[in-house]
């Protein structure tokens, strides 16, 4: 009989460990936001093309799904301490080779075990969660984790606007090393082992694991959502920098005080998620937020039409797809979290993999498609609602 009651530490103790932890979230959630407003400086001072350097972002993103996909089977076999520790360093060693070696190979490969390290110390992060907290509180906790997650879209524009314009691309490289030394110093003396109920790394229980979550219609629903979801932020990312600094002839500052904004909204609507499923289903608030926001995002298409060039269309509709992220993003991730507490490594895995994979491959596909005007931006936001709302309606609303 598998035991799945959480790891038994005094309070006082299991605060400090969730705090410490959550201080991650935003140095993971401004992983790509401190490196957009750099985008087009990268173009300028490697002279590479601008739609090679816009895959840093979706190269990122895949390491950072295979980080989790990899991790997740080593943490339920090996547990977490060690696991985290290496992760961390790795990201720091790593993060300082483009200072030394600024090439624009060197930076893809750095972008990509960027996401390998980042990757693997989140899922490990959400499961030491689910070893010390019973199931009851981790659908909560979600929130609070979305709400330090979106501390980093909030700080992260700002600070990488102000290094791209007073020092350059590199020192984006050198803030992460550092803010992340400091983190693993905490996390040393801190968080101890709290998984003690291993499973052998063995294929078969890896095919039964899996077979367990895969075939679970909810579950892939809330995944590919959650993708979907966090797309709607990697496509501004992506494709802003160069509409709002290229096109529209802004600063790197501007940009970042743009998305400064854009954060703060994020993480205003995980305060609202946090309110809101006090007295409202999760079902209720799924329905509403999945058709209200394709609604918005039709909106924002005709009215691109007529303001092609307009900040403020931008602007508006943009921060309206980060409240939609914001709000479906980490109500979806408490939900997942609570569902496989007895496999939570593969569970979060498979849950941040997927997902990932799909923000990835969406933030691949943007990197081709010329963003001149505000149009192509608005059809793209659509295109990903349109899909939220098609996994909505037949694999969630369906099985709930």
């Amino acid at each position: 009989m598998i035991n799945n009651a959480p790891c038994v530490l005094p309070e006082k103790r299991v605060q400090l460990i969730l705090w410490t932890l959550l201080m991650l979230s935003p140095i993971i959630g401004m992983a790509v936001d401190l490196i957009a407003p750099s985008l087009p400086g990268i173009v300028t001072a490697l002279h590479a093309p601008a739609s090679i350097v816009k895959d840093i972002v979706s190269i990122y993103i895949l390491g950072y799904a295979l980080g989790n996909f990899l991790t997740g089977f080593l943490t339920d076999a090996w547990g977490r301490q060690k696991l985290l520790r290496a992760a961390l360093l790795l990201f720091i060693v790593i993060s300082l080779m483009p200072v030394f070696f600024p090439r624009m190979d060197v930076l893809l490969f750095v972008r990509f075990m960027q996401g390998i390290a980042l990757g693997s110390a989140a899922v490990l992060v959400r499961t030491t969660f689910s070893d010390i907290f019973p199931p009851e509180k981790l659908v909560h906790l979600g929130t609070l984790m979305g709400t330090m997650f979106g501390l980093g879209p909030v700080i992260g524009p700002v600070i990488g606007g102000y290094l791209q314009y007073y020092i350059g691309w590199k020192a984006g490289f050198c803030f992460f090393s550092l803010v992340t030394l400091v983190m693993l110093i905490a996390i040393f003396f801190i968080v101890p082992e709290t998984h003690f109920n291993r499973h052998p790394l063995h294929f078969q229980t890896i095919k039964k694991n899996l077979h367990e979550v895969l075939t679970h219609r909810t579950f892939m629903g809330i995944v590919i959502l959650m993708g979907l979801a966090y797309s709607l932020i990697i496509s501004f990312n992506t494709s802003a920098p160069f509409l709002i600094q290229t096109e529209m002839g802004y600063s790197p500052v501007f940009f970042g005080h743009l998305a400064l904004g854009l954060g703060l909204v994020f993480l205003a609507s995980t305060f609202a998620c946090r309110h809101f499923l006090k007295t409202h289903s999760v079902e209720k608030l799924y329905f509403i937020a999945v058709n209200l926001f394709f609604s918005v995002a039709v909106i924002g298409v005709i009215a691109s039409y007529f303001l092609t060039q307009s900040i403020a269309l931008v602007a508006i509709i943009s921060a309206l797809m980060y409240f939609a992220c914001g709000f479906v993003f980490p109500m979806s991730m408490g939900k997942g979290l609570a569902s496989f507490r007895h496999v939570a490594g593969t569970a979060t895995a498979m849950m941040f993999f997927i997902n990932m994979l799909i923000t990835s491959l969406m933030g691949f596909l943007v990197s081709f498609i010329p963003i001149h005007s505000t149009i192509p931006l608005m059809w793209i936001y659509a295109g990903l609602l349109s899909m939220a709302t098609v996994a909505y309606w037949s694999m969630i609303r369906k099985c709930g």
